[in-house]
């Protein structure tokens, strides 16, 4: 038995503590001895509020994004534990999974092909046609939106990416997180981030800016929901690893140390913009 967590829609410092504590929480059964079949899987899905723009671990923020226009877009800034790049991160559901190597993949591609199995299904239950993505062509490091490229088992619709996954590990325990799209946030993305085309003479972007990504409505013709999505994504993880998740709010401990590590860490300039 897994656990299943929705948090709803949280500040971008709360959401990215809480995927740290149950990466910490898996490290810790682990090194404690705990056979990786009993340390803890978990699904998480969560949304953002105020929207907010996350950086890779690695990523420099003065060089990749125009951080003055945060603010005038009611955006928070954040710097996530994992690699990547920028993700805008507005309407959309977002999933964690974390867990023992051993239950989700001893290498990194290993991991990603199976919980991008479990995306796909959840994806093809609302209809939508997903494929996975090959690697780009496109050079990643020069590029400053994750959605600007695809990595293997990244899942796309018509040559258009839909989702956009990141990952990092310690003492065994795996941490994926990433974005599905409800709505394609690229327009907005060329406003905020440099190097991307951001209409005439710096003006707020059109509708013709560089739109790699294609989010589910746009797809589907119609709206999803938070929780049809969400639904969708637990049965589909649910059967590509073989598993039942169960319903587990986090605990007051937990949310105590979300709190500490999102004052401490995410919710800290010197964190977020020290690369």
């Amino acid at each position: 038995m897994a656990r299943y967590i929705d948090t709803g829609a949280r500040t971008a410092a709360w959401n990215m503590a809480v995927d740290e504590l149950l990466l910490e929480a898996c490290r810790v059964h682990l090194s404690s001895g705990t056979p990786p079949e009993n340390a803890p899987l978990t699904l998480r899905v969560y949304g953002w509020s105020p929207p907010a723009l996350t950086l890779g671990r690695n990523q420099k923020a003065e060089r990749d994004v125009f951080v003055d226009r945060l603010p005038e877009e009611g955006m928070d800034l954040c710097r996530r534990l994992t690699g990547g790049r920028a993700v805008l991160h507005d309407r959309e559901i977002t999933y964690s999974v974390t867990g023992p190597e051993a239950l989700l993949g001893d290498s990194i591609e290993e991991s990603y092909r199976r919980i991008s199995a479990g995306l796909a299904g959840g994806l093809r239950r609302l209809g939508a046609p997903v494929t996975f993505a090959p690697p780009s062509g496109r050079a990643y490091a020069s590029q400053a939106s994750c959605f600007a490229t695809t990595s293997v088992w990244e899942l796309s619709i018509a040559g258009r990416k839909v989702a956009g996954s990141a990952q990092c590990r310690e003492g065994g325990a795996v941490l994926q997180h990433g974005s599905i799209l409800l709505h394609s946030p690229e327009a907005r993305l060329a406003w905020l981030l440099r190097g991307r085309k951001a209409g005439v003479n710096g003006a707020h972007p059109g509708p013709d800016a560089p739109d790699h990504a294609i989010g589910l409505c746009e797809v589907l013709g119609r709206e999803v929901t938070f929780g049809e999505a969400a639904q969708a994504l637990r049965e589909g993880m649910a059967e590509a690893l073989d598993t039942a998740f169960q319903d587990e709010p986090l605990g007051k401990e937990e949310r105590g140390r979300a709190e500490e590590l999102a004052r401490e860490r995410y919710g800290n300039p010197a964190w977020t913009l020290a690369r």
